[in-house]
């Protein structure tokens, strides 16, 4: 028998001594957020970088940053903003009429003087989110 010593430090924890394998999930944005803003180089200088790149694909990443950043008003965000969230499939409806995902674009969107106000991009978002065209349904 081998000898083993384990030490338990707060939390919950569970023993398996049959066990042949341990997963270990975690759930909510935190997480995420302490692993890749550590491990991006880019996010060291602009932390929205880090936060973005859990709904945005690293590599579409500076193609989105500049579309933003060419915004003059909130409709041209929000156009923006639908095209990304139906090119990413981490985004969601919910997601990109969220403060926080909006506070994240916000400082890209160098050229937008008028509207730019949480709420004011979030109707826009929303208005944009109606006008899109269904998706034809089999019947």
């Amino acid at each position: 028998m081998n000898d083993i010593t384990i030490n338990i430090n707060g939390g919950n924890n569970q023993i398996l001594p049959n066990a042949t394998e341990a997963v270990q999930n975690f759930y909510g944005d935190q997480y995420a957020e302490k692993i890749l803003g550590t491990s991006t180089p880019d996010s060291a200088s602009i932390p929205e970088l880090g936060k973005l790149s859990l709904y945005i694909d690293k590599v579409n990443l500076p193609g989105y940053i500049s579309q933003i950043g060419e915004c003059l008003n909130a409709t041209e965000f929000a156009r923006i903003v639908i095209s990304i969230f139906e090119q990413e499939s981490r985004l969601t409806e919910e997601e990109i009429v969220k403060e926080r995902f909006i506070r994240l674009l916000l400082p890209f969107a160098t050229k937008l003087e008028k509207g730019r106000t949480i709420d004011n991009l979030r109707a826009r978002i929303n208005d944009a989110l109606l006008s899109r065209p269904k998706p034809n349904r089999i019947k």
